[in-house]
């Protein structure tokens, strides 16, 4: 049995990374860990050196922040019904990455889970600060990213972005492939060039991959570069109607123009594509 760790802050935009991946996995029960840290409301309630003196204060939070996970289960399952999953409810006085990188080193999580951003991002922003700060430190399982409010549809269509210049282990692309499985969907090996060869390095990782993957019918699409590689990409994406986008952890430059601050409005609006982010391949 799966386990699936998906933090919220009981945000629409969390309910939806919920409800997707209950979704998702709806015939392989799972055991999903519902995560809120009430971190931030303990420093903004009073002064911090106050509240580690008040046990009484971060018990009243803790019982709250447990009724609202509760009563986000509870509303999956009448939304999901009839359902195999399992559930259970933490809540932690941690700092949100601090209480993640506990669950995991606990609970053996399979999948982490989360939306693109929470109820206090900006609405033109892809992504939220919580979000990104996860992305950039959590590389140890695989983490899929929904973007706000995405409704869930069963994926036919995968795509897995990547510049071939690190190999991958059977471990590291065993998510996107567990997917894959589950809906008999295709995927797309997504390479963008700017008319140069493959070096020797990204040619063998280009080979040995196609060949561990040869069985799960793995395709190779070759995009000549139009503006950026990441633009490039999801326009591809768009276009094809890709249902999730796998990114491996190491592919900074990606990661970093797909993110930025800055992104513009436009482009944000056209990104309604889960991302998976395979975990490092150096652990």
């Amino acid at each position: 049995m799966k386990t699936i760790l998906v933090p919220t802050d009981f945000s629409n935009n969390a309910y939806c990374a919920l409800y997707y991946a209950a979704k998702l996995f709806e015939k392989e029960p799972c055991r999903f860990i519902i995560l809120n840290s009430f971190k931030d409301q303990i420093l903004q309630i009073t002064d911090p050196f106050y509240v580690y003196k008040s046990e009484e204060l971060v018990s009243k939070l803790c019982s709250t922040s447990e009724a609202k996970c509760l009563a986000v289960q509870h509303k999956l399952i009448s939304d999901i019904e009839p359902t195999k999953h399992t559930f259970q409810i933490i809540a932690s006085s941690f700092f949100l990455i601090k209480a993640i990188q506990k669950v995991i080193l606990k609970e053996n999580v399979d999948f982490l889970v989360m939306g693109s951003k929470g109820a206090a991002a900006k609405e033109n922003y892809f992504i939220g600060s919580n979000s990104f700060e996860v992305i950039e430190s959590i590389k140890e399982v695989p983490l899929l990213i929904i973007p706000d409010q995405l409704e869930y549809k069963k994926p036919k269509k995968l795509g897995l972005a990547s510049g071939f210049k690190r190999g991958y282990s059977k471990k590291q692309l065993a998510p996107l492939k567990a997917i894959s499985k589950l809906f008999n969907a295709k995927t797309k090996i997504i390479y963008v060039f700017e008319g140069e060869k493959l070096n020797d390095t990204q040619l063998e990782h280009l080979q040995n991959l196609l060949k561990t993957s040869k069985k799960d019918g793995f395709e190779l699409q070759w995009l000549p570069e139009t503006r950026s590689k990441a633009d490039t990409i999801m326009e591809y994406v768009y276009k094809e109607q890709i249902d999730i986008l796998a990114i491996c952890y190491h592919e900074h430059s990606f990661l970093s123009a797909l993110f930025r601050e800055n992104l513009v409005k436009e482009i944000s609006q056209t990104i309604r594509t889960p991302l998976l982010i395979l975990p490092s391949n150096d652990l």
